[in-house]
């Protein structure tokens, strides 16, 4: 009788088990820059159709040659976009896919304008960045994995 009940209590442990695993998932896959929203009205650029993204993918090939895993995404920008408005869409939609946003304490200029954002192990910059002679803006992502 007590190895009946011993059997019993071993089955109703490892159907607990496996319920509690099943019922917490596996982990997230970590995210990509497919995964981050394109703001409206925003255009990728490739490498070779701008200095700015040719700068980048020489970015990401020297993080790669230092182990240390990096993506960086550019985008031509409408001429009337303004960073709040910007800010807010990805406030707004980060906070939704579960990214926290981390304060830093860089001040806006009329250059460079940035958010940062974690998830997991995972950071996020999104800014925008204003072309100092043509006065061309831009949206830059850059994903850091570690």
């Amino acid at each position: 009788m007590r190895s009946r009940t011993t059997l019993h209590a071993i089955a109703l442990i490892a159907v607990s088990l496996v319920a509690l695993v099943a019922c917490s998932g596996a982990p997230a896959a970590p995210a990509t820059l497919a995964d981050v929203p394109v703001y409206t009205g925003a255009k990728a650029l490739a490498p070779g159709e701008n200095p700015m993204a040719d700068s980048l993918a020489k970015n990401v090939q020297q993080a790669s040659a230092m182990g240390t895993k990096l993506d960086q995404k550019i985008f031509s920008l409408p001429q009337e976009s303004s960073w709040a408005p910007i800010k807010s869409f990805y406030t707004e939609k980060l906070t939704a896919a579960g990214w926290s946003n981390i304060s830093v304490p860089v001040p806006d200029n009329d250059m460079f304008k940035m958010t940062l954002w974690k998830k997991g192990t995972q950071n996020l910059t999104v800014a925008q960045l204003t072309e100092p002679v043509s006065a061309d803006t831009f949206l830059l992502f850059s994903l850091s994995s570690q």
